[in-house]
Parts: structure tokens; sequence; C-alpha cells
């Protein structure tokens, strides 16, 4: 039960923010009265709350009240999200109430590179377009003020994480005297101390409880779904699968079960295009289904969703959690079908939700990845052209390696002609130097050879594939046949007939500058693994 005082306590201290961010709800949720006197204050702090529990405005409504108080200016808050699409969302979320109160939002990611010369007060950004705008425009943070990771549980435990624990001490260096606050926002934390730890050494740990009920059942087949979406009467379903591959196969599925009512695909190897209509549709339609990777676990707004269906068994808990929680957010009631394929995954499935309903989660155990290392020394040296000491170099990567470690990447690095040893500073060396011209350096995230589909019709790019193992494929749940390929585009026609799904981009565990580390290092370095989408930049 939330105390009256308690709010009206926050609603006289938001004198700036209250009406953009609340009158409109005329209340705030248990996760708001507990952090926003917290955050005004100036503290850290980690927030872990159920989904839907209102954990964004909890930070920023405070934040944007001493952005305004204090006379912040400039570039003063980041924002990292770990995908594309949750940055879009994000910013269509806050962009309206951040506007009333005269501060500026704007997007940096893969899909919107460039920033205008006069910086937004508030910039939401991926791990490694943020790493780039370090490298490139430095002087941009003298006034930052705040930093807020949103969904770090996706992103704790891989080497986007480790890339970020070392983001945030580089942009210490950079910014104001006085420091930032780090704030950090998940739905499932297993181990809150242990993040906070490793991101913001004095946050305030803030959790709620209140998780909703979970009412699942097991079937064998989608038509099963199907069936009982329509004895219960119920209009909008949000399927999940693991792989990109699984998605277009169960959308192509479910569209012949569900016509003439629309089935779409989400996932992170359609283009913006593609994706953006998807989300419209679940959105607007009156009846509707959308099948998807991660990239629909967190954020995203498509709507209040009926049923959640699991077309595959989820890669953890946490995922389970995370996908689940975006159904039935009106209700304390979270409504699921998963698809169990034998009875193995039965027995796993049922074992997986009883955890789930129990709220225990499973702590991770965290180590460190090596590869961001070599990442994060190419990216420094890349950004301090003029050297940097062996001390300072070995102290910027302290968090993920011993001391030792750190001198046997750098040495191998010199070895290689990466780096080069000058005047007691270790420097960029050429090579480095022109790979970090063309953008390489930022994301540790494994790339392959990948062709954009483009229909040879409409003129319009589809989505990206690893290549075609048959000359029909379906992508976005519609078959396609090639008419030609040339460089990195496949022109394609629609075709109709059925077809296989292609082969995506994958994601490896180790980073994509793991092949740079010593081989000692390297027969050491666990495969740390992490989800296939949820790594789209």
């Amino acid at each position: 039960m939330i105390d009256r005082a308690e709010v009206m306590s926050v609603r006289q201290r938001l004198k700036h923010a209250w009406v953009s961010f609340f009158a409109r709800y005329g209340r705030l949720t248990p996760i708001q009265v507990k952090a926003i006197p917290k955050v005004l204050d100036g503290a850290s702090v980690v927030l872990a709350s159920p989904t839907a529990s209102g954990k964004t405005e909890a930070v920023i409504a405070p934040v944007a009240e001493r952005f305004v108080a204090e006379g912040w200016g400039d570039l003063a808050v980041l924002y990292v999200v770990p995908t594309r699409a949750l940055a879009n969302d994000t910013l269509a979320r806050i962009q309206g109430p951040l506007a009333d109160m005269g501060i500026t939002a704007a997007l940096k990611h893969g899909d919107r590179p460039y920033l205008p010369k006069k910086l937004p007060g508030l910039l939401i950004t991926t791990p490694e377009s943020l790493d780039s705008l370090i490298c490139r425009r430095p002087g941009a943070f003298a006034t930052l003020r705040t930093v807020i990771l949103d969904e770090i549980h996706l992103l704790d435990c891989t080497y986007r994480g480790d890339q970020l624990r070392v983001l945030l001490p580089r942009l210490r260096e950079l910014g104001p005297s006085q420091g930032f606050s780090v704030h950090l926002l998940s739905a499932t934390l297993a181990d809150p101390q242990g993040i906070a730890q490793r991101y913001a050494h004095n946050a305030k740990v803030i959790t709620v409880a209140g998780q909703r009920s979970i009412d699942y059942c097991l079937v064998g087949s989608l038509r099963e779904v199907h069936a009982l979406a329509r004895q219960k009467g119920w209009r909008k379903l949000l399927c999940f699968c693991n792989m990109r591959e699984s998605v277009e196969t169960v959308a192509g599925e479910l569209a012949q079960l569900w016509r003439p009512y629309p089935v779409v695909a989400h996932h992170g190897s359609l283009s913006r295009e593609v994706r953006d209509e998807a989300e419209t549709v679940m959105r607007e339609a009156g009846v509707a289904v959308c099948v998807a990777t991660s990239t629909l676990e967190i954020g995203v707004d498509i709507g209040d969703i009926d049923l959640i269906v699991l077309g595959e068994v989820p890669w953890s808990i946490s995922a389970l959690l995370q996908r689940i929680g975006r159904g039935n957010r009106r209700d304390d009631v979270i409504r699921v079908a998963a698809l169990a394929a034998s009875e193995a995954e039965r027995g796993l499935l049922t074992a997986m939700f009883e955890l789930a309903k129990s709220g225990a989660l499973p702590a991770q155990r965290y180590q460190p990845n090596l590869s961001v290392v070599v990442q994060q020394v190419f990216s420094c040296l890349y950004q301090h052209l003029e050297g940097m000491t062996g001390g300072a170099l070995e102290a910027l990567v302290a968090p993920l390696c011993s001391q030792d470690e750190a001198r046997l990447i750098i040495e191998h690095l010199r070895r290689q002609e990466w780096v080069e040893w000058a005047a007691g500073r270790w420097y960029a060396s050429t090579r480095l130097r022109d790979m970090g011209e063309r953008g390489l350096i930022h994301s540790n995230i494994p790339d392959s050879k990948r062709y954009r589909v483009v229909d040879v019709d409409s003129g319009a790019e589809i989505g990206t594939v690893m290549g075609v193992s048959d000359d029909v494929f379906a992508l976005a749940r519609r078959t396609w046949r090639v008419v030609s390929i040339a460089g990195d585009m496949i022109r394609a026609r629609q075709f109709k007939g059925k077809a296989s799904a292609p082969l995506f981009k994958k994601h490896r565990g180790a980073g994509a500058f793991h092949r740079y580390l010593p081989p000692e290092l390297k027969a050491r370095q666990d495969d740390l693994g992490t989800s296939d989408d949820a790594l789209s930049r």
C-alpha cells in the first residue's frame, strides 16, 4: 500500500516535472515512490521491479527535475540501452514530457549514426555508439551529470556489459570534476548488489516485489494455440522464438492458421522499416499475431497482449520472465502457452515456470570477457593518438584482467603490429588508426558476410541474411525467389509457395576481438553465452 503522505512529498519535490510526467496518471507506483527521492538527492540507484512498473519515469522524472532546477546544460544525461528498438521506443516515450520542460532528447545508434552539432540535453544510445562518440567527440561529455543503464541484465555478464564497465571510467575522465551519478534499471535481477558493484560502486539498491501471477499451459502444436485463443476470445498474441530462422518458420505456420488476420515477424535481421511496420500492426490491428526473437523482450510498445506464446524453450529463467512479462500488462495475471516438443521439454518448461512463479532467480556467475581488453585498448589508443603510458592503459582494463594479463595482451598486440611503444608511451599503429577511421573498433559484436535482401518490384529493403541455401527462401513472413546476387545485395521477388528460412547472422559469446588475444589466453577464455538478438545494435 502506497503512503499518501509519501506521494505528496514526492509531488512537492517535483516542482517542474510532476505535470509533464505524472499529471495524466495522478498517482505514483511503488518503485517511483521509493526511487524518486533518492535520485533527487543525487544518489546512484539500482532499480529492480516488475515489468511495466514505471522504472523509466522513476529515474527520468527526477533527473529532468534536477536538469531544470540546477540549470544543467548541453549533454547532461546519457541513456544507454541494449537495442535500437528499445532506444527508439524510449525516445517516443519520454521526448514529449522532456520537451514540455525545455529539455531536448535525441538518438544515436546504428540506424541513427549522426548527431547534430548542437548536442541534446539527453542522448539515448547503445554501448557501441557510445564508444564511437567517446573517441570522436570526447568534449561532448564535459557537462555530463547522469548515466542511465536500462535493461542492464541483458548486458551484464556479456562482453557488451564489460565494455560498459570500461566506458564508464573513460567518461569520468572526460566529465565534470564533480562526476556523475549512475542509475541501473531491470525487471529481472538475481544479484542486484553484484551488479551495483560492477557499474556503480555506491549505488543504493531499490527493489519492489509484486510479481504478477503466471497462468501457463503446455501445448503440443501451434494448432492447439490457435484453438485455445479462439476458445478464450484472445485477439492479440506475441510468440517468442530463440532463433531468427525459427521466427520465419513459426510465422509461416501461424499465418495459415490465422488467415485472414495479420501475422508479422520481428527480428534483428529485418530492416528497420519492416520492424516498424510489424510494431504498428500490433498496436493498431484489432486481431494480430507477432512472432519475434528477443528484439521484443524489452520496452517496445506494441499494445496490450492477450497471450504470450513460447515457441521454443527460453535460454534462461531471466529470458522467460522478460518474455512473459510483455503480456496482459493491464491484468494481475500473465497468460502463457508454451510449446513442448517432447516429454523432456515438458519437464524442463514445468520446472522453469514453477521456479519463475516462486520468484527465486538463479544467480549467473560473472566472468570478465578478455576480448573486451583488446577492444578497449584499440579504442583508447585511437582516442588518445598522443599516446598513453603503460600504467594508464593497464589501469583502464584493470576491472577485467590482472596486470600480468594486461601486459601479456598489450605485448602480443605489439608483436602483431597493432600497437607501438615509443618514448615511454603506447601508440596506435598506422594499421590500427586505419581500422579506427573505418569505424571498426567500437563494436565487439562478431560479424559475418551478410546480404541485403531487396524487393525488385518495390525497391524496399526487406532485411539481411547470411546467404540462402536455395533460390527460394522465407523472410518477413513472405516467400521470395532470388532474381540476382551482386556484391552484398540479393535482389528477390515475392513467390507463391512454401520455403525454408535462410541463415541469419550469428553471434558468439567470446566477442569479435577474441581472435586478437594471445594463444594462451584464448585457450583459458570460456565461450560466454549471449542471446542472439539481444546483441542487435
